[in-house]
C-alpha cells in the first residue's frame, strides 16, 4: 500500500470483534443520560390532535360505466341521456374496469356485465332495469357494439323508458 493513502485509513474507526478483544480492554456501553427536565418539557410539547373524520363519500344521482370512450362513444351517450332528459355533465363518468365506485342511486353499465355481478354479488340482466338494494341498475351492450346495432339500440330505448320515464 502506498503511504500517501496512510491518512485516510488512519482516522477511520475500527470495530473489533468482543472474542478477539481482551476483557482488559473492553468498555462498557454507557446510555446517554437525560435530565428530567428534558423530559417534561416533551411530555408537555406533545399535544393531541382529534382524530380525522373521514366524509362519506359523495352519492352520484346518476353513474355510468363503461369502457373507455371515443369522441364518436361519448356523442352517442350524450344523446342517450338527453332522450331520458338526463345531463351527461352531471352523470358520474366512470371509465375503464377499474373506475367502477358503488355511490350512486342509479348505474348504466356498459358492457361490463360480469364484473358488475361480481361485484354486487347478483345476476343483472342485459336491458332489464334491476332494483338492488335502494339502487336501480340498467346494463348495455358497450357504446362503440351499439353504434352499429339498431337491434340493440332499440332493447336500450325500451329499458331506458322503463326505468327513467315511468
Amino acid at each position: 500500500m502506498e503511504d500517501q493513502y496512510l491518512p485516510f485509513f488512519i482516522t477511520e474507526d475500527l470495530y473489533l470483534l468482543d472474542e478477539i478483544i481482551p476483557e482488559s480492554v473492553k468498555e462498557t456501553p454507557t446510555a446517554p443520560v437525560v435530565e428530567e427536565e428534558e423530559v417534561e418539557t416533551q411530555e408537555e410539547s406533545v399535544v393531541e390532535e382529534p382524530p380525522a373524520t373521514i366524509a362519506p363519500p359523495t352519492v352520484h344521482e346518476l353513474a355510468i360505466w363503461s369502457p373507455p370512450l371515443t369522441a364518436q362513444d361519448k356523442e352517442l351517450l350524450v344523446k342517450i341521456l338527453a332522450a331520458i332528459n338526463e345531463d351527461f355533465k352531471k352523470a358520474q363518468l366512470m371509465e375503464g374496469i377499474n373506475a367502477y365506485e358503488p355511490h350512486y342511486q342509479k348505474l348504466l353499465c356498459f358492457g361490463y356485465q360480469k364484473e358488475l355481478e361480481l361485484k354486487l354479488g347478483t345476476a343483472v340482466e342485459f336491458y332489464q332495469p334491476t332494483k338492488v338494494s335502494d339502487r336501480q341498475i340498467l346494463v348495455s351492450a358497450a357504446p362503440a357494439d351499439l353504434h352499429t346495432d339498431k337491434n340493440e339500440k332499440g332493447r336500450l330505448w325500451t329499458a331506458l323508458q322503463e326505468m327513467f320515464l315511468k
